[in-house]
């Protein structure tokens, strides 16, 4: 994988007023583990407004330039952002490594909340296309 998926996720909807105002979402890398297994890992940020996310559960389709989808998986995530301290978690999508991931999607969110489960609009997700830095080291070319 040679690419950085950012999506933010504001909430927007009256209906979901009690819910955080959203939570910046970004793949931050992808590990190769025996078995032909990859994990993708995400970074999940409310950005310290205090209120805290339940635990999520996320469903993703990894899909190839032409958009069919190769995997569909759910993640899940731990409770988060009710202070600064916790304002960010980490998760991970675990599946067999397959060949030309191009795009992540997310097609379903739902949260627990007060022991029910609570699905989040797909409309609050606007994705950003995010591209970090590239390293280079002094005196080698860059492949």
């Amino acid at each position: 994988m040679d690419s950085v998926h950012h999506i933010w996720c504001p909430l927007f909807s009256q209906e979901f007023q009690d819910l955080p105002d959203g939570a910046e979402t970004t793949l931050t890398d992808t590990i190769w583990l025996p078995g032909n297994i990859c994990a993708y890992q995400f970074r999940l940020d409310n950005g310290g407004n205090d209120e805290g996310f339940g635990p999520l559960t996320i469903t993703l389709q990894l899909k190839d330039k032409y958009g069919q989808t190769l995997v569909t998986r759910k993640m899940e995530t731990e409770a988060f952002g009710d202070s600064n301290a916790t304002r960010t978690t980490d998760a991970f999508l675990e599946t067999e490594c397959v060949e030309n991931v191009a795009t992540t999607e997310i097609i379903k969110a739902t949260e627990e909340s007060n022991g029910h489960r609570v699905s989040l609009p797909l409309s609050v997700f606007n994705p950003q296309d995010y591209h970090p830095l590239l390293i280079t080291v002094s005196g080698k070319n860059v492949n």
